[in-house]
C-alpha cells in the first residue's frame, strides 16, 4: 500500500502546486531531472502568458503496473497508472475570467508515472499522459 499512498500524495501535491505555479515545495518528491523538466514547462507557459487550470480532481484508480529491483547501480523503480477525473487544461492567464463554464472541461485522465527509490523515499521521475 505504501507505493500507492505515495503516488496519491504526490499526485495531489503536484496538481495543487502546478496550478499555483509554486513547485519549489515539490523538490523533495521529484528527481532532479523531473523537477527541472516541470520547472521548464511552467516557465514556458509563464513566458507565453498561460497557466494550468486544475480543479476538482479525483483519483478513480491507482495501479502499480511495473516494479523492478535495482541492478548494476540502478535504483529500484516502479510505474503506476493513475486514472483521475476532473478539470485540467491550459488557459490564457489574462482571460481566466472568461473561463466560466468549468464543468464543460470535466474529463477523464490517465497518466503513467515512474518512480525511483532514493534511500527510503520514492521520487517521481517521469510523467506521461495516456489517451
Amino acid at each position: 500500500g505504501s507505493m500507492i499512498e505515495q503516488v496519491k500524495t504526490i499526485f495531489f501535491k503536484l496538481k495543487r502546486l502546478k496550478s499555483n505555479r509554486n513547485i519549489e515545495d515539490l523538490k523533495k518528491y521529484l528527481t532532479t531531472s523531473c523537477y527541472e523538466k516541470l520547472k521548464q514547462e511552467l516557465d514556458e507557459l509563464e513566458k507565453h502568458g498561460k497557466i494550468w487550470v486544475i480543479k476538482n480532481l479525483v483519483i478513480k484508480e491507482v495501479a502499480v503496473i511495473e516494479v523492478s529491483e535495482g541492478k548494476n547501480k540502478k535504483p529500484d523503480c516502479f510505474s503506476a497508472l493513475i486514472k483521475s477525473m476532473g478539470i485540467e487544461f491550459i488557459a490564457d492567464k489574462n482571460k481566466t475570467s472568461d473561463i466560466t463554464g468549468y464543468s464543460d472541461h470535466v474529463r477523464n485522465f490517465s497518466e503513467q508515472w515512474s518512480f525511483i527509490r532514493q534511500g527510503d523515499w520514492w521520487l517521481l521521475d517521469e510523467m506521461k499522459w495516456k489517451n
